[in-house]
């Protein structure tokens, strides 16, 4: 009898979370659901479609390329961002004289606001007073020197630059607290041994904090998939949809074309592929234990 009045209890501390949760998330999401079946401009009449606007998407092109283009910055963020962290993890895993210092300056990025940090790489990539450029003229490679932001070629591979630099921190703090959880006495066998640097770090380091690594990629895949506020501060797209992610597409088809029914369909769309690539790559890399 104790006990189910303490579940009792437990049930209405958990209410007032799961009232802001499915206020605030699960109804949006169903409306979104809802909506995606409808013809609607977000004020006029509405009119039911079916599946006509999922059988639009699946041929639109700009839809399609925005796909290719996070698939291109999730694999991106995986070697970069989740592989620097790794690394820079790695070598700060012993306490060693200025570890603390090197681990906030690695964090730090990480405080700094989105907005901020895309302002400031438009900064660096101005084509008369940006930093990059200045650089390349200094060093005798002024003939590279170019809007990299107003280049097609060059506009999605400078926008992806700024949430890597910005998030590699956080993948860094994420791995560096897993691999102080593995014992030293580890890697001192393995030392004694013979094992290299190299050896300890494919065969104990890696292995042990696999789970964590996976986490982490796995945060690195959906956060390129549902990726908007570095595109749409830095290019909006642009130049052309050079730079047009999923997001920043369904952007413009609800709030500039007034496609709501359209932009809804787009924005489930996001989910479902943010859902799948994740289940994919759990079945993928599960292990047994």
């Amino acid at each position: 009898m104790g006990q189910l009045k303490y579940r009792h209890v437990i049930v209405l501390y958990l209410l007032p979370a799961l009232a802001l949760y499915c206020t605030f998330f699960i109804v949006p999401f169903l409306k979104t659901f809802y909506y995606s079946f409808f013809d609607w401009n977000g004020f006029g009449k509405i009119t039911y479609v079916g599946i006509k606007n999922y059988v639009n998407l699946a041929s639109d092109p700009t839809f399609i390329g925005g796909i290719g283009k996070v698939l291109i910055w999730a694999l991106l963020a995986i070697l970069l961002k989740v592989g620097s962290g790794l690394v820079l993890a790695s070598m700060l895993r012993r306490p060693v004289r200025g570890s603390k210092f090197f681990s906030s300056a690695f964090f730090m990025p990480v405080v700094i606001s989105t907005a901020a940090i895309a302002l400031m790489f438009t900064l660096i990539y101005d084509l008369d007073a940006g930093l990059l450029n200045s650089v390349l003229r200094q060093i005798g490679l002024g003939q590279l020197a170019r809007t990299w932001l107003g280049d097609k070629t060059t506009a999605f591979y400078a926008v992806i630059a700024a949430p890597i630099w910005h998030t590699i921190g956080y993948f860094f703090i994420i791995l560096l607290a897993g691999m102080q959880n593995i014992s030293e006495e580890i890697y001192e066998s393995a030392t004694i041994d013979g094992a290299t640097a190299w050896v300890l770090f494919t065969r104990i380091t890696v292995p042990l904090v696999w789970p964590i690594l996976q986490i982490c990629i796995i945060l690195a895949i959906t956060g390129a998939i549902k990726n908007f506020d570095y595109v749409f501060i830095m290019t909006k797209g642009g130049p052309g949809t050079s730079t047009q992610v999923p997001a920043t597409y369904m952007y413009d088809t609800i709030f500039v074309s007034l496609k709501y029914g359209y932009g809804t369909a787009i924005a489930f769309a996001i989910f479902l592929f943010s859902f799948i690539v994740t289940v994919l790559f759990r079945k993928l890399t599960s292990v047994k234990e």
